[in-house]
C-alpha cells in the first residue's frame, strides 16, 4: 500500500484512469470524503454519488429492486433511483466499505470488476472509489482479498501543512490553529 498526503491524493485522482478503482485507507475524520467530493464535483464537474455502505441494510439500495416483467415473465432488477443516464459518466463513492454487510459486499464485487450492477453497465468513463477506516478501534467487516485486489490501495495520511491549508479556506479562527 502506498502512503500519500492530500497533495498526492489530488494527483492520484487526476492521473488514475476510470478503468482503475481507488481505495483510500485511513483514520476517520481526516478528509478522505471531503477531498473526493471536492475533486470530482468542483474540479472535474462529474456527478458524485456517495453511498454510506455501513448504513445500507439491503442490497436493493445499491442494485435496485427485483420486479417481474409482465411481458416476458422474467425477473429483472429495476434501476435504483440514482442510476445514471447511459451517456453520463458518474463517480460512485463507496464510503465505509469495510462497514458494509456481506450481501452488500457481494454486489460491490461485480461493480468493481466489471462496472456493472445486477446486469446493468455503468456509462463508459464512470469511476468507482472507496474509502475505509483502518484500526482496531472500529467495528469493521474484513474485506475479501478478491475484492481488495480490484483496487489501487492508498493509505491517506494528511500532513500538518495539509490541515493548515484546508483550515485557511474554512474561516477558522487562527487561535484554534496555533
Amino acid at each position: 500500500m502506498i502512503r500519500i498526503d492530500a497533495r498526492e491524493l489530488y494527483q492520484v485522482l487526476e492521473l488514475t484512469p476510470p478503468e482503475q478503482n481507488i481505495l483510500l485507507v485511513g483514520k476517520h475524520g481526516i478528509g478522505k470524503s471531503e477531498i473526493i467530493s471536492h475533486f470530482y464535483r468542483q474540479r472535474q464537474k462529474l456527478p458524485l454519488i456517495p453511498f454510506f455502505l455501513g448504513q445500507m441494510s439491503d442490497p436493493g439500495d445499491l442494485i435496485g429492486l427485483l420486479h417481474k416483467d409482465e411481458k416476458t415473465g422474467r425477473s429483472v432488477f429495476l434501476p435504483p433511483y440514482w442510476w445514471p443516464a447511459p451517456d453520463r459518466p458518474v463517480v460512485l463513492f463507496l464510503d465505509e466499505l469495510n462497514r458494509a454487510r456481506p450481501e452488500i459486499l457481494q454486489a460491490v464485487q461485480d461493480l468493481t470488476l466489471n462496472k456493472t450492477l445486477a446486469g446493468k453497465s455503468l456509462p463508459p468513463g464512470s469511476i468507482v472509489i472507496a474509502a475505509v477506516n483502518a484500526g482496531e478501534e472500529y467495528q469493521l467487516t474484513e474485506l475479501d482479498p478478491a475484492l481488495v485486489s480490484r483496487f489501487n490501495l492508498y493509505e491517506f495520511v494528511p500532513t500538518v501543512e495539509d490541515l493548515l491549508l484546508w483550515a485557511a479556506g474554512q474561516d477558522i479562527d487562527s487561535r484554534v490553529l496555533t
